[in-house]
């Protein structure tokens, strides 16, 4: 029967496994051992796709030439962590593991089982740590390297009532690796008011398609995402001081996702046009009031950053510097053009304001 052949096989012979570009090539040695027993002196033979066999004591027979069932699946596994490559749900009675390096078309065997138990080929070692699951035909890759990566065909031979049944399972194998933590690289952390700057978020490691979403913490330092893309590049044109905050970049990819560390965006601006605040006062027609021998305090804002320094002048002439300008017991002679001029150093703009103030005696 098909089976005893099989036995033939399994309990008399011993088998080497050697591959050239498109074939597995098995040579044997029989051995003479009685009466009945198989044919002995070594030969070799040429597997063909599409065929079935089984040695007996006349030789290599061919027992079943029907279709041979091709199972394509594709498997992911992801670097330092363990994959399994499935050989079918069942245990075959033959099978054989072999491997394609990437970008060549040359198969080379990893593992084989003519019965006797699997025999792990000298390939195996630089595949990982990767071993047979009892009592299947499927591999564990555990500690899965980069290099791990390509076609593995599994050739089963199953002995069934209705013959011989060859399946190929090519598992086209997929090795990830996870996303490190990024880092962002500006063109300028600090961007004057109106001018363009950018953000990209790097990255060492990870498979791509990678997505990269850019976050901004708002008040209460939560993040809020406002922007997401394919690429790793982040434009702002016409920066204003709103963009001014905490900024932080997010890689994923089908396997994990990481968060780069914060960076503050300060924008310079300013200043803009202050605005003079006077205590105590009243508005005439013609402009500020105070009363004589009162103590009257002018105060200058102007929004910048950095913040404004500040220059106070009455009539054009410089009197004080400093945002608040107080006048304690002030005279009708101290009637005037009161003017603040509020500076940025750092951009060297400025931004000057003048008012009118009217001392008045009191009756």
């Amino acid at each position: 029967s098909n089976s005893a052949r099989l036995w033939c096989v399994t309990k008399y012979l011993d088998v080497k496994i050697f591959t050239s570009k498109y074939h597995y090539f098995i040579l044997y040695q029989e051995y003479i051992s009685g009466p009945g027993s198989c044919l002995g002196g070594p030969k070799t033979v040429l597997l063909q796709p599409g065929s079935a066999y089984s040695f007996s004591h006349a030789g290599l027979d061919i027992l079943d030439s029907g279709e041979v069932v091709y199972i394509q699946v594709q498997t992911k596994g992801v670097v330092g962590r363990s994959v399994i490559l499935e050989c079918g749900p069942t245990l075959p009675n033959v099978y054989i593991w072999g491997y394609t390096i990437p970008g060549t078309e040359h198969i080379r065997a990893v593992v084989f089982n003519f019965g006797q138990g699997p025999k792990l080929q000298s390939l195996a070692k630089t595949l990982g740590d990767l071993n047979v699951i009892t009592n299947t035909a499927s591999l564990l890759i555990e500690k899965l390297p980069l290099a791990a990566q390509g076609l593995y065909t599994c050739q089963a031979l199953y002995d069934t009532p209705q013959g011989a049944k060859l399946i190929y399972y090519y598992v086209q194998l997929l090795v990830l690796v996870p996303v490190s933590k990024p880092y962002i690289l500006v063109s300028d952390s600090s961007p004057a008011e109106g001018t363009h700057m950018s953000m990209r978020c790097g990255l060492d490691n990870g498979t791509g398609p990678i997505k990269y979403i850019w976050e901004r913490e708002s008040r209460d330092s939560t993040p809020i995402s406002f922007a997401e893309d394919s690429v790793d590049l982040l434009n702002i044109t016409n920066i204003n001081r709103n963009h001014t905050g905490w900024y932080q970049c997010l890689a994923a990819n089908e396997v994990n996702n990481q968060r780069s560390d914060r960076i503050w965006l300060n924008v310079i601006f300013g200043p803009d046009v202050p605005r003079i605040d006077v205590t105590p006062y009243s508005v005439t027609e013609r402009g500020y009031s105070a009363l004589e021998r009162a103590t009257v305090s002018l105060m200058c804002q102007a929004s910048s950053n950095p913040p404004s320094q500040y220059v106070w002048f009455y009539n054009n002439s410089q009197v004080h510097t400093g945002q608040q300008y107080n006048i304690t017991k002030i005279l009708r002679m101290h009637s005037g053009h009161y003017s603040c001029l509020a500076q940025n150093y750092y951009l060297n703009t400025n931004s000057k304001t003048t008012i009118t103030l009217y001392v008045y005696c009191e009756f």
